[in-house]
């Protein structure tokens, strides 16, 4: 946090505009001259932010402040006041520096969130497809295809900053020699991992609340992305998805809370009470809500790639 300091008043000149009083504050400089013959008052001739200042040179009682492509000199009077001013002015520009440096961190972090939070969506998307595809008559050309797309999935995700690495080699062999237990079973194990990845991922970037995406919405994305895929997953093998249901609206409406946020919670009650009045029609739903909420989720951290 940038220190606060009391307003420094010295007499000065400044080139080009003659003898004044430069005042130093916490956001900028301000040279002031006085005019008027008899009743005299202060004009402000000239206005530096501290957030433009790019840097600050002494010689003697001379300060030069380059700022913006500009170089504006001022003359201080009393040499007293001209280290005080230097410093204060120095410790200025590094604070707004180490600012500069913060918050483009913290972007960079942001984006890299964005970017695995969306791909580990797609992934996990892809790992369900798996194991959906398995029950009743296994169509093997179309599970050696989801597969396909996981591989691709899970190398995109692993050759990000700060990912996760699914090992999948198991599951390729079972895929391979089409074991559809030991493929069952090392789906599982690679969803696992991917969720207990975000469920244990600790925040990196300070004060996080205040910045959006974050931490806490992609472990909300990512629970949303398996709640949903748990509900398709449970009408293929005629489980009651209705536990699931309330658990996706729960997390939805938390989600659209965040700002910006795209996730429409109503939306998607809307789409779920529909699967208790046309049951026949529950996979179309659930596939319905799958791609827009999908859309929506992906859409609130590709805001954050901005």
């Amino acid at each position: 946090m940038t220190a606060t300091h009391a307003d420094l008043t010295v007499k000065s000149r400044l080139r080009n505009f003659g003898d004044g009083v430069m005042v130093l504050a916490d956001d900028a400089v301000k040279f002031y001259v006085e005019t008027g013959r008899f009743r005299k008052h202060r004009k402000i001739v000239r206005e530096i932010p501290l957030s433009d200042v790019e840097s600050v040179e002494r010689q003697g009682n001379d300060l030069s402040i380059f700022w913006k492509g500009t170089t504006d000199m001022f003359v201080i009077a009393q040499l007293s006041q001209v280290e005080l001013t230097f410093e204060r002015m120095t410790a200025a520009v590094k604070e707004r520096t180490k600012d500069a440096e913060k918050k483009e961190a913290n972007d960079q972090k942001q984006v890299e969130l964005a970017q695995m939070t969306a791909n580990a969506m797609e992934t996990a998307d892809s790992l369900f497809d798996i194991l959906r595809n398995l029950h009743g008559r296994v169509d093997w050309s179309l599970v050696e295809n989801n597969f396909k797309q996981s591989e691709e999935k899970v190398k995109n995700l692993a050759s990000q900053p700060n990912s996760v690495c699914l090992d999948i080699r198991y599951l390729s062999a079972a895929v391979r020699e089409r074991r559809p237990k030991e493929i069952a079973e090392k789906t599982h194990d690679a969803l696992k991992a991917l969720h207990e990845h975000f469920e244990g991922m600790a925040s990196s970037v300070e004060k996080e609340e205040q910045f959006h995406p974050n931490s806490r919405d992609a472990r909300l994305s990512i629970q949303a992305n398996y709640v949903l895929n748990d509900l398709l997953l449970g009408t293929v093998v005629g489980e009651d998805v209705g536990k699931e249901g309330g658990e996706l609206l729960k997390i939805t409406d938390a989600l659209s809370k965040v700002p910006d946020s795209k996730v429409d919670a109503e939306e998607v009650k809307a789409a779920l009470d529909r699967l208790c009045v046309e049951k026949e029609k529950q996979n179309l739903i659930l596939a319905e809500i799958r791609s827009v909420l999908g859309r929506q989720l992906k859409e609130l951290f590709r805001s954050g790639e901005d």
